[in-house]
This record gives structure tokens, C-alpha cells and sequence, in this order.
């Protein structure tokens, strides 16, 4: 099994984007909008979750924070935090039908870093 891999600031982000499946192009857009204002963000996107990748918990564990963005109420969070022990991430979740808007994402990703 392939391990989860990490683009963007993946050494030293203050943000660490999690998705899963078809969001991965809004969410990597968000992450490069992020970016090129100065933040340094990376983003991880799981291709699958059963069985997890291996290097989850080392990856999920290195950010001071981590937002999962999902396109339901939080079922992959809600997973994460049962398969991570001492994971605790902050949620971006939006149930409208439609994709991901990339300022939205830009707009919600900004207000969690500290500055």
C-alpha cells in the first residue's frame, strides 16, 4: 500500500488540509491560494481509507493543525479521530450538492491559522 503523500509546505506547514477522493483539485487550489499569501500550508488527500495508509498517524500527528474538509457531516473525521489515537482536527464540512468553492475554502482556511 502506497503511503499518504503531502504537497505544498509538507516540512513546515502551520496547516495541514485533509481530503479524501474528487475534492483533492478545490482543496489543493485552496492550498496554492493559501500559499501565495504567505501561509505556509501543505495538503494530504487519501486515495483510500481501509486499511489506512501507513504513515497516517506519523503524517496527521506532524501539523499543529489539521482541518478536514468534507463534502458530508464529518464521516472521515469522525474515522480518523477513531483510528488516530489523540487526533483532534478542525472540520470544514459543507452538504450543498455542488463542489467545493475555492474562495470559500481560502476564506475558512485563513481564519485557523494563528498569527
Amino acid at each position: 500500500m502506497p503511503d499518504l503523500q503531502v504537497y505544498g509546505d509538507k516540512d513546515d506547514a502551520e496547516l495541514l488540509i485533509v481530503g479524501f477522493g474528487s475534492t483533492f483539485g478545490h482543496l489543493y487550489s485552496a492550498m496554492e491560494e493559501l500559499r501565495a499569501k504567505g501561509r505556509k500550508a501543505a495538503i494530504a488527500q487519501f486515495k483510500y481509507i481501509n486499511p489506512l495508509p501507513a504513515n497516517t498517524s506519523e503524517v496527521l500527528k506532524r501539523y499543529p493543525k489539521v482541518v478536514v474538509a468534507e463534502q458530508n457531516m464529518g464521516q472521515l473525521a469522525t474515522y480518523l479521530r477513531s483510528k488516530v489515537d489523540g487526533f483532534v482536527p478542525e472540520q470544514f464540512n459543507q452538504v450543498k450538492g455542488q463542489p467545493f468553492v475555492v474562495s470559500e475554502l481560502v476564506e475558512a482556511f485563513g481564519r485557523m491559522f494563528t498569527d
